[in-house]
């Protein structure tokens, strides 16, 4: 009887930004994809409508393994999505699809090095509550959203430097 098989690749070699996914005996390295957007709700959301989007959101990230977080205020939506690049891409699409939504603006969209929210299939916090460094930090990506074109939101260095800013205010809450 032949021993069973261990994997030689070393655990140091993977990338930062990189998931290891073991699928039916095979290994595969997957970049996690991070894609942040900013849009406007088409009517003021009730609190039973948000519920309702959390639910659905949690349970198909959950079953695509995506993480992320949602904040919304004042009509606005900022959103954080990561996963593999085709699961995030595809949600992405069916929110820019999603008639509740308008003006849907991408603010950036790379592979990161990890995620932000490992723990969270979709974290959810109401604007109102985020402490004053990171209510400043979406200001801020606001005002840059409503500024330039998408495409110049996404490659720039300056909407980067706020939204690596925005997330690392989070770190505490995305470990729980």
């Amino acid at each position: 009887m032949r021993a069973p098989r261990t994997c030689s690749m070393r655990l140091s070699a993977i990338s930062p930004g990189s998931a290891l996914i073991v699928e039916k005996g095979r290994m595969q390295m997957s970049e996690i994809y991070r894609l942040i957007y900013v849009s406007a709700a088409r009517v003021e959301m009730t609190t039973q409508q948000l519920d309702s989007i959390l639910a659905s959101a949690r349970r198909k990230n959950a079953f695509a393994d995506v993480t992320g977080l949602l904040l919304y205020h004042d009509g606005s939506f900022f959103q954080v999505l990561e996963g593999e690049r085709a699961a995030v891409t595809a949600i992405f699409s069916t929110i820019e699809k999603d008639h509740r939504h308008s003006r849907v603006i991408r603010l950036q969209a790379r592979i990161a090095e990890a995620r932000a929210f490992p723990n969270w299939s979709m974290g959810f916090m109401k604007a109102h509550a985020l402490r004053p460094d990171q209510q400043e930090c979406l200001v801020d990506l606001s005002h840059l959203a409503g500024r330039d074109s998408e495409a110049k939101l996404t490659s720039s260095p300056t909407v980067a430097v706020h939204v690596n800013a925005f997330l690392g205010t989070f770190r505490e809450f995305a470990e729980l």
